[in-house]
């Protein structure tokens, strides 16, 4: 990004635990603090987005970041119709996988601190995105940082918020009267990526082969 190394941070919210409902939103790119250099892999400045309190830590919104894709898929990926949406099916995919992965260790209702009834959370999901639009998954984030710093980050709490209550009021409601949690009707900008041992899956998607270094051309 301006020759200076990034990452997606993506939210997930899970709706229910019984039966388990995860839900995906678009989130932002966190920008980091100096230009990207294989050289010396010690430079933290250079290989690291979050230098909290550092003046020159960037971040940019989701409609900021389509631009970007778009503009690097314009010139190296242009048979692909439409180049956010196949990014974005991969953030979806990673999380319906790591979901899958891990339901029984981490969201199974039958364990002692866990309650199906009224159970939910809310995380944030760190990504990053290769010279051939290929995502790769860093690690889940309890801690989401909802820090309001820019002001799109105030509109998109607005956004992952009022579109949270409003699931989690027709799920409870249903709780309450016995009625099946699915299909949710009321999720505002949130997407169902993993329900009740379904997952998304991103038809057709193959990882490039044949890698190339980061610095090559213009996503480093």
């Amino acid at each position: 990004w301006n020759k200076r190394k990034y990452d997606g941070r993506m939210f997930w919210f899970v709706a229910s635990l019984d039966p388990l409902v995860v839900m995906y939103q678009d989130g932002y790119a966190r920008i980091g603090n100096s230009d990207y250099k294989e050289d010396n892999f010690d430079n933290t400045r250079s290989h690291l987005t979050t230098h909290t309190g550092l003046g020159e830590e960037g971040k940019a919104s989701f409609e900021e970041f389509c631009d970007h894709i778009i503009r690097h898929a314009a010139s190296t990926h242009s048979h692909l119709r439409d180049p956010v949406q196949h990014v974005r099916n991969q953030f979806k995919e990673s999380l319906a996988e790591f979901i899958d992965a891990f339901k029984d260790l981490s969201f199974s209702p039958t364990k002692e601190e866990l309650t199906a009834e009224n159970g939910f959370g809310f995380y944030g999901l760190d990504f990053i995105l290769d010279n051939d639009l290929d995502v790769w998954l860093i690690e889940p984030q309890k801690g989401c940082g909802m820090d309001e710093d820019y002001d799109f980050r105030i509109e998109m709490h607005d956004r992952l918020f009022r579109g949270m209550v409003d699931t989690l009021e027709e799920v409870w409601q249903k709780q309450e009267s016995g009625k099946p949690i699915l299909p949710l009707t009321n999720t505002g900008k949130w997407e169902v990526i993993y329900a009740n041992g379904w997952k998304y899956t991103f038809e057709g998607y193959q990882r490039s082969k044949n890698k190339r270094t980061c610095i090559q051309p213009s996503l480093a």
